[in-house]
């Protein structure tokens, strides 16, 4: 399909290398000719220099035969008035990404009256990726399916855990077979694992469950930690405005230390509940002032991956029982995993997350069928919830004479009020929520798993 991405930031060109990876063509528009050129050059697309909301550079990028176009600026309005545009020459789809508050209430108005097809705030899906990591801080990503009945979330092997060098279908057996380890990242590599797959210590596990059994486990494990009461964020973003007003919902105590005068009076006067801080996080004898040592939480969301890297070291020097930390740049992702082992959320990846799945659900003829879908493990895993139609030739067939793609895995079908674990006799019925797990192909429908 024909798209046009307005907009070669970051966010821009994460989403230019999903859509390039789903098979689409893609055209970028960009007034900054160096950014144009160079995402032309690294990625193989079409570029063209000029601005988003002049009709002719609309025109040659082809706009009017666009199936999706994505407006993806630092400025909102730009974003909004791009997309308008591109609707009334033609374009079938338009999302913007917007980023102030004062929008966040006129989303159905934008969508029904003027018929931009979807609004993505990534500052507000960062703060509720980090909210729920931090509701179970044990996990080091957190992703929910089923309207909540069923947690995937990712844990870290370390050296007491009495599920290294077992294979999975003995660690199954340990904890009652009532859930599934659907995800495995060892060193460099990333494994859609079977039952005779062994466990070794420092790899990254996905196990999927319901609320109650991952608990379970991760008391067997020994890394169930205490629940999160005060919470220190770095940086008085809009991600920390969101995140905070989510935090003092569920009953948190949350310090924002913001270096800008102008933004901490903003900070005050919207968040009154909460302990705004003005100061310099690279001030070390604040952070201990303000209490970083008895901090039950530590969220870095500055916009440098240097400062946040560092302040997360600083914060585990002191044992700080949870770090969630805003990577920007994938080199410094890679290396934040790899080093700290903590909780690192990429804005331009959650938000590419959400514009593949209304993608997919649209190119599907039963777009219905994605509820959800994530991209896990440095957006090489993805984990996707269908719904299961019916008059498909899958619908009542046990799993075992169903042939499946290579990297293909069922991790769970809730049915009703049942959350199952297939084993080969379980089959899918009409309107299960069946959760695949891939690696490195692009699933639109549940037709698409099986060889």
């Amino acid at each position: 399909m024909h798209v046009v991405v307005i907009g070669a930031g970051k966010i821009g060109k994460f989403l230019i290398s999903s859509l390039r990876e789903e098979g689409h063509d893609v055209v970028v528009v960009d007034i900054d000719e160096q950014r144009v050129d160079r995402i032309v050059e690294e990625q193989d697309v079409n570029g063209i220099c000029g601005n988003g909301t002049h009709y002719d550079v609309l025109r040659e990028a082809n706009i009017q035969n666009a199936y999706l176009v994505i407006s993806t600026t630092l400025s909102d309005e730009i974003n909004i008035l791009s997309c308008l545009i591109a609707r009334k020459m033609g374009a079938r789809h338009a999302i913007a990404r917007v980023r102030g508050p004062e929008y966040v209430n006129q989303i159905d108005f934008m969508k029904n009256e003027l018929r931009i097809s979807m609004m993505v705030n990534p500052d507000m899906s960062v703060a509720n990726e980090i909210s729920r990591i931090l509701k179970f801080p044990a996990a080091t990503n957190y992703e929910t399916f089923a309207n909540g009945r069923i947690d995937m979330i990712e844990v870290k092997v370390k050296g007491d855990n009495d599920i290294i060098d077992k294979p999975i279908y003995e660690i199954s057996r340990m904890y009652g077979n009532q859930f599934l380890i659907c995800a495995v990242c060892r060193n460099e590599d990333v494994f859609i694992p079977n039952g005779n797959f062994v466990i070794r210590e420092k790899d990254s596990i996905y196990i999927c469950g319901s609320h109650k059994t991952i608990e379970n486990i991760l008391k067997g494990m020994k890394i169930l930690k205490h629940r999160i009461k005060n919470v220190m964020i770095i940086g008085g973003s809009r991600i920390a405005h969101y995140l905070t007003m989510i935090l003092m919902k569920m009953g948190m105590n949350v310090t924002v230390i913001e270096k800008n005068r102008e933004r901490c009076k903003f900070l005050a006067d919207h968040l009154p509940d909460a302990r705004i801080v003005l100061g310099n996080s690279a001030d070390h004898k604040l952070l201990i002032e303000e209490g970083i040592a008895n901090s039950d939480a530590v969220v870095n969301v500055t916009d440098s991956d240097e400062g946040n890297f560092l302040v997360a070291m600083y914060a585990q020097s002191f044992n700080v029982k949870k770090l969630v930390t805003k990577i920007n740049e994938p080199e410094f992702y890679q290396l934040y995993n790899k080093i700290m082992g903590e909780s690192a959320i990429s804005m331009s990846q959650i938000t590419s997350s959400i514009i593949v799945k209304y993608m997919r659900a649209k190119l599907n003829a039963e777009g219905e069928e994605i509820k959800n879908l994530y991209k896990l493990m440095d957006g090489r895993i993805e984990a996707i919830e269908f719904v299961a139609q019916g008059n498909k030739d899958y619908i009542g067939v046990p799993i075992k004479e169903l042939k499946f793609k290579k990297d293909i895995l069922v991790a769970a079908i809730s049915r009703k009020k049942m959350i199952i674990f297939p084993t080969g006799d379980d089959t899918i019925q009409e309107n299960d929520s069946v959760i695949v797990v891939t690696k490195g192909k692009a699933i639109r429908s549940l037709e698409d798993i099986f060889v």
